[in-house]
């Protein structure tokens, strides 16, 4: 039986640690543990006073509630690596301004889930605080150079692309770089790894093979840009690497 001690509270929402990581779980019910209590977590338990959904498990610590909570009702995400990202990139935002707009949480989960596109309307404070002339403008596109601006050594870059946004996650200086994509003919597909000024080191992990034709079309892509890219595809369940 799994059981971790409450190392955060907020709202309905707590954070358990166990001996394999941390679990964020959203509780039912009026009754909520408290800071520093043992829970044991079972499927079906109807003496037990509390009852929750585990949102978030993670094998590393993460940030504190108050931080990922709100990320994760706006974006709906329960990947952990975005939301852990977006609470740094966040962190970094808050720091640069002093403060958040109270638009900003609603912006971010709307960027997350549909991605840059044109058109929608500025209120006017939105528009103002964005430096954006009021009436159809790429709303989505414009959170996007904004929170940029913000938001160094992270960046963060959603579009709408497919079946759902394409998404881009980047870290400097290393520019460690996340690329989470969805093909409608190759399923989900992932790319890793870390962008140099001469070369870069990624790797692909498609849901379902990718043709070698579009590996090679990868490559020549790397190559207009850094000059030189190989291609190496790993084993089974290994990925490609590029």
């Amino acid at each position: 039986m799994i059981a971790g001690r409450v190392v955060d509270v907020f709202g309905r929402y707590v954070k358990v640690r166990t001996s394999s990581g941390e679990k964020v779980l959203k509780m039912k019910g009026k009754k909520l543990p408290e800071r520093g209590w043992i829970l044991e977590f079972r499927r079906e338990d109807p003496s037990s006073p509390f009852v929750g959904s585990v949102i978030l498990e993670s094998i590393d610590p993460l940030p504190p509630l108050q931080e990922i909570v709100p990320i994760v009702e706006e974006t709906g995400s329960s990947e952990v690596f975005d939301v852990v990202f977006l609470a740094n990139l966040t962190r970094f935002v808050f720091k640069r301004l002093g403060f958040l707009p109270k638009w900003y949480y609603e912006m971010l989960g709307d960027y997350y889930r549909k991605g840059e596109r044109n058109g929608g309307i500025f209120s006017h404070v939105t528009s103002k605080v964005l430096g954006i002339k009021r009436g159809k403008v790429d709303r989505l596109k414009a959170f996007g150079d904004w929170l940029n601006t913000f938001s160094h050594p992270f960046g963060f870059r959603s579009y709408a692309d497919g079946p759902r946004p394409t998404r881009v996650f980047l870290k400097k200086p290393t520019t460690t770089i996340r690329i989470d994509h969805v093909s409608r003919e190759y399923g989900r597909i992932l790319i890793e790894g870390m962008i140099g000024k001469t070369e870069a080191r990624l790797k692909v992990v498609p849901e379902r093979p990718i043709d070698p034709k579009k590996l090679e079309e990868l490559k020549k892509r790397l190559e207009g840009i850094l000059g030189r890219a190989f291609v190496v595809q790993g084993g089974k369940g290994l990925g490609y690497y590029v």
